[in-house]
């Protein structure tokens, strides 16, 4: 293995935490060969650098503070590369100790209160955009709305 590849790879990771599959990506767009990827990537999984579990758990994490809702953040974690089984397994660590529905209505109320004299009916179509964009269930959006005066 080539240091030249594992030192991009390091300073890839410095950046920011990433997926498997980004940092191959990443090491492709490089123009790294697939066997100097490959053998760089299998030396960080070993010493601990590289983890997808882990990836994965510290990105649900990230993006509930911001927040989001976990259909955004299941389709963020699949855009990177994450096997559905790991997903699956994070998502339901994660759902116990967070209410997507409070957190919705706190984000719905926020935004209802920010928006201009409107009639209540495009008032409540905009927050319902804004909280499907951030990826909450559609049913959830659906009880948020109701409460929404």
């Amino acid at each position: 293995m080539g240091k030249s590849v594992k030192a991009a790879a390091l300073r890839f990771l410095k950046i920011r935490p990433r997926s498997v599959y980004e940092l191959k990506e990443k090491l492709e767009g490089k123009g790294f060969s697939s066997t100097e990827i490959e053998t760089a990537v299998l030396d960080l999984m070993a010493s601990g650098l590289l983890d997808d579990r882990a990836f994965t758990k510290s990105w649900i994490t990230y993006r509930l503070a911001r927040p989001f809702g976990f259909r955004r953040i299941i389709q963020e974690l699949k855009n990177k590369g994450i096997d559905p089984q790991i997903i699956e397994q994070a998502v339901a660590e994660h759902e116990g100790v967070y209410s997507a529905e409070d957190t919705a209505l706190e984000l719905a109320q926020r935004r209802w209160q920010r928006l201009p004299a409107l009639d209540p009916l495009k008032k409540k179509k905009r927050v319902m955009d804004f909280l499907l964009r951030r990826g909450f269930d559609v049913g959830i959006v659906m009880k948020v709305i109701k409460k929404l005066k």
